[in-house]
């Protein structure tokens, strides 16, 4: 229960040098089960207010202002550019098609532009299939290619293409044969791989997801979202709805939900939907296939999410599914036709330490990926024994997939924190990895001179807490080195490791990188998770601190050295982390972060994240979110790291107002000299969907936001 009190109009200002711009504020009161809330800033909420608009640009333009002046900042940007220039061109987003070719992505370092390409096979000539400036060219709108699917034979590819970092996309379909763009358009599309583009048989029809309502300000954006069906040449204003809440009252589908069509299994002819969100798992639901194009499914439930099915595959009337038993990750199979997930038939036990994190059918068995702390990675074949496959190299992360279920061939990306992503095919019976993979082998950074380090530290309550600690060989421990820390800790997701020739830079310059691996991430699986999960998530930010202290502990560096950052949910992290422990670092870049918890429940996609974060009409919860909420923790005459927040305008993930309230009361309560900025991209939207230039712009900005904090000599303000 919530009651409002008052209503008190104020301007509040920060009174030194570069940040002495007033904030709009009104203040409100509120009462949740018998404590008082304050929220100074309520006004921010409402984007469209004049006043509220012109302070967020007054502090855009002086946040820039500010960057562009640090005197390292172009230096650092031009060795981006060096990178980038070693490069030329990026291939990813590899779709192969048995029988007929690769599609693929490829992005233009120099000219700034990705577009769509085939290939019969990687040795043949590229044939270039669209460009996105092609599209709209009368609107002088830019738009990327945020998802492509090419149909089961290949002879079309539909496009979902985005404007100005929204999260909302348009579908053109591209006829591969007759070469050109057909004239349909589909619009109100999710533009992510989320929001599907999944052909059926007939090459003609496909399953997307429609959001009814595309505005990201209003509160019924993304939701009661629906899998349709589009047929070329229909109009697109109408679709045949086969998954929604609206048209299948059977199934228990909130209006927070994605129901979407997950896997058609042509040896059953069954389709599966799954109701996706801010949750590791889902309820799941199967039909008959062949019902699909005349929209008639009945659907019948499968399993629900208290099942834990992670992932799973069919082979003949065989479910084979990964889930975890009692802190166990294991694999299961029970009878599609019978299924049993009480008393399932288990086919392998993980070894101690590791979590099962994928699974893939091929003709003779299945293939599956471990992870151990969530950084080491190991593949494995199945045809009723197990065995494990060496690597091409040792990996802290591996994605597979196959190109067709009645084939052996297996798709392998292998990566590491110092080695770039590679792709490969592994040859079933050979026992051999052939290199798949357009990009070039360039030597970006000198790998050859850095250590990686992953152990694990004690968390505050005894637990084995895993830390990378990335840096330069001959490293001195004189607690004098810059730090560059990070971290996220939500609906279990792993921090894998990946490969960044950017943010090695800083550790070629001296510098150290940590990568924490915090609970509500899935490390250590869903007790990890758990483990920092609502009325548990202070463990996500203690585990931070508990990397930190350890850093100091062991003279890595100090506090007046330790930068740290974090986004969107990430954002909960960082921003915890400097209102609890302002003393131990001194700098914060959060970006696009939830950071306002109490009020996210009350943006349009805070109804999904109920099920991470909790809700504020349950007293437990509310206690939770009131806890985890770093705005509401903010208090007044403390010194706090010099902190860097930005957000996006088209942000409809954390909606603006979030990160803007933060930064605001920030300003108007650090006691300190340490400067608060606000960056709103006033074009962008939550994350990806962004130019090149857009892109280095905004990692110059904020690797010399650090340099700069943390004493780099080269790096001061000019003005």
């Amino acid at each position: 229960m919530k009651i409002k009190i008052s209503v008190v109009l104020l301007f509040s200002s920060i009174m030194y040098g570069q940040n002495a711009i007033k904030a709009p504020s009104q203040s409100v009161k509120e009462v949740y089960f018998g404590k008082e809330i304050v929220d100074e800033y309520r006004n921010i909420e409402n984007l469209k207010d004049s006043t509220v608009l012109n302070w967020l640009k007054a502090e855009t333009n002086l946040t820039k202002a500010t960057l562009s002046s640090i005197s390292g900042r172009n230096d650092f940007f031009n060795r981006l550019l060096k990178i980038d220039d070693k490069l030329d061109f990026v291939y990813f987003g590899y779709k192969e098609i048995e029988n007929v070719g690769v599609f693929y992505l490829k992005e233009s370092v120099k000219e700034k532009t990705t577009k769509l390409f085939f290939r019969k096979n990687l040795e043949s000539e590229e044939v270039l299939l669209f460009e996105p400036s092609s599209f709209k060219q009368n609107e002088n709108k830019e738009h990327v290619i945020s998802y492509f699917n090419p149909s089961t034979d290949g002879s079309k590819v539909a496009i979902a293409l985005t404007e100005g970092g929204k999260e909302v996309s348009e579908i053109v379909i591209y006829d591969v044969i007759n070469k050109k763009v057909l004239p349909d358009v589909i619009t109100n599309n999710w533009a992510a791989e989320l929001g599907g583009i999944f052909w059926l048989k007939d090459n003609l029809s496909f399953i997307y997801i429609h959001i009814p309502n595309i505005d990201n300000k209003h509160p019924e954006f993304i939701k009661n979202t629906q899998s349709v069906i589009y047929k070329i040449g229909d109009n697109s204003l109408e679709h045949k709805d086969v998954f929604s809440r609206s048209n299948n009252p059977e199934c228990d589908i909130k209006s927070e939900d994605f129901p979407i069509i997950s896997y058609i299994n042509k040896s059953n002819n069954l389709i599966f939907g799954i109701t996706a969100g801010a949750t590791p798992y889902s309820d799941t639901y199967y039909s008959k296939a062949n019902d699909v194009k005349e929209g008639k499914l009945i659907w019948k439930k499968l399993y629900s999410k208290e099942n834990n099915i992670k992932e799973f595959v069919i082979d003949k009337d065989n479910f084979i599914y990964i889930t975890e038993i009692n802190g166990q990750s294991i694999i299961c199979k029970t009878l599609l036709s019978n299924a049993n997930f009480n008393k399932p038939d288990i086919v392998f036990e993980s070894i101690k330490d590791e979590i099962i994190n994928s699974i893939v059918k091929v003709k003779e068995g299945f293939y599956f990926t471990t992870l151990k702390n969530g950084i080491s990675a190991k593949l494995y074949f199945y045809n009723n024994k197990v065995n494990e496959i060496t690597l091409p190299f040792l990996s802290g992360k591996i994605m597979i997939s196959n190109i067709d279920e009645n084939s052996n061939e297996l798709i392998v990306y292998c990566s590491g924190w110092t080695k770039k992503k590679k792709r490969f095919k592994y040859v079933f019976g050979e026992n051999i990895f052939k290199e798949a993979d357009l990009n070039k082998d360039i030597s970006l950074v000198n790998t050859d001179e850095i250590v990686v380090e992953e152990i694990e530290i004690k968390t505050h309550d005894g637990l084995d807490l895993p830390l990378t600690i990335i840096y330069k060989k001959g490293l001195k421990k004189n607690s004098k080195n810059r730090v560059y820390m990070t971290g996220y800790g939500s609906y279990g997701s792993s921090y894998k490791p990946f490969f960044s020739p950017y943010s090695l830079l800083w550790v070629e310059d001296g510098g150290i990188l940590v990568y924490t691996h915090v609970r509500g991430g899935g490390e250590k699986g869903d007790i990890w998770h758990k483990g920092g999960f609502k009325e548990t998530k202070p463990n996500t930010w203690k585990d931070f601190i508990s990397s930190a202290e350890y850093l100091i502990e062991k003279k890595y560096t100090l506090p007046k050295f330790i930068g740290i950052t974090g986004g969107s949910a990430g954002g909960i992290l960082i921003g915890r982390a400097i209102t609890e422990r302002p003393d131990l670092f001194k700098a914060a870049i959060i970006d696009v972060g939830i950071l306002n918890p109490l009020r996210f429940e009350h943006t349009p996609n805070g109804q999904n994240n109920v099920k991470e974060f909790g809700s504020v009409k349950i007293e437990n919860e509310f206690n939770a979110l009131y806890e985890m909420d770093s705005y509401h923790h903010i208090q007044m005459g403390v010194d706090y790291p010099a902190t860097l927040v930005t957000t996006g305008i088209n942000d409809s993930r954390v909606i603006a107002w979030i990160p803007a309230k933060f930064a605001a009361k920030l300003k108007a309560y650090n006691f300190g000299k340490n400067p608060i900025f606000l960056s709103v991209d006033f074009n962008g939207g939550h994350s990806g969907n962004d130019s090149i230039d857009n892109f280095h712009g905004s990692l110059a900005d904020e690797f010399a936001f650090f340099y700069w904090q943390l004493g780099d000599k080269n790096y001061k303000l000019k003005n």
